[in-house]
């Protein structure tokens, strides 16, 4: 390298990875794109046909770990294979996830004492889109059943519990039963309790979301978010 360039050059050009024994601890990967050798490689993974990473607005190594760990978590010895998505927030890993889910003209059925970031975003935000919001009490089991069956439109019910920041807690294993008997779809909130004290999979639901920015980061040094979810089909169809 030396000889090569003017010494202002130095100061810019990519050195090469000077790696010479793996990393005790998966390291955080600061790049915005990754180099392939070639076009056909590089083909290959963009149409998702290999693994790989082509922009880090998509993942990066360090991401997909903590995906991986985070939808462990919640399917542990549950028997099942959960995936997860991170977001940037909390907030995003909700409004992609149900955005993906429904359309104009559906409906989301929630609790009332919703957290207000959460309010905000689905009687504000999505109401610009024909997407309306019924906040009820969810341990109201026949105002729900009566909610569900009301028309074809569809829906998806939202569940937060406990709830943020009263900690209203929700029996999601009856909302579940309910919804699933008028083949609408649940999201689980898990923030608050994370899977190391309740796991929403077991008890039926669709998809768990979590502001990883609280009790899994921990430390208040980080903001994020993830969708988790478990049935394959699913992941084909909203990923």
């Amino acid at each position: 390298m030396p000889g090569k360039y003017k010494i202002d050059t130095h100061c810019v050009v990519e050195y090469d990875d000077q790696v010479s024994t793996k990393p005790h601890i998966l390291p955080i990967y600061a790049t915005s794109s990754f180099e392939m050798e070639g076009m056909d490689e590089a083909a290959e993974i963009f149409k998702g046909k290999n693994p790989g990473h082509v922009y880090g607005r998509y993942g990066n190594p360090t991401i997909d770990t903590t995906a991986k760990k985070i939808a462990d978590l919640e399917g542990f010895g549950l028997g099942i294979s959960a995936y997860a998505f991170m977001t940037s927030s909390g907030m995003s890993a909700i409004s992609v996830l149900v955005q993906s889910i429904l359309k104009s003209g559906s409906v989301i059925i929630t609790q009332e004492d919703l957290y207000g970031g959460t309010t905000e975003l689905f009687k504000t935000v999505f109401s610009q889109f024909n997407i309306t919001t019924s906040q009820i009490d969810l341990n109201n089991h026949e105002l729900l059943e009566q909610l569900l069956k009301k028309d074809a439109i569809p829906k998806v019910v939202y569940i937060e519990t406990p709830s943020n920041p009263v900690c209203t807690c929700i029996d999601i294993e009856k909302v579940v039963t309910l919804c699933k008997k008028y083949d609408v779809m649940t999201i689980v909130d898990n923030t608050f309790c994370t899977p190391m004290i309740q796991q929403p999979f077991g008890l039926g639901a669709d998809f768990i979301i979590h502001s990883t920015t609280k009790y899994l980061n921990g430390h208040g040094n980080s903001i994020a978010g993830v969708i988790v979810g478990h049935n394959r089909k699913l992941q084909g169809k909203y990923w």
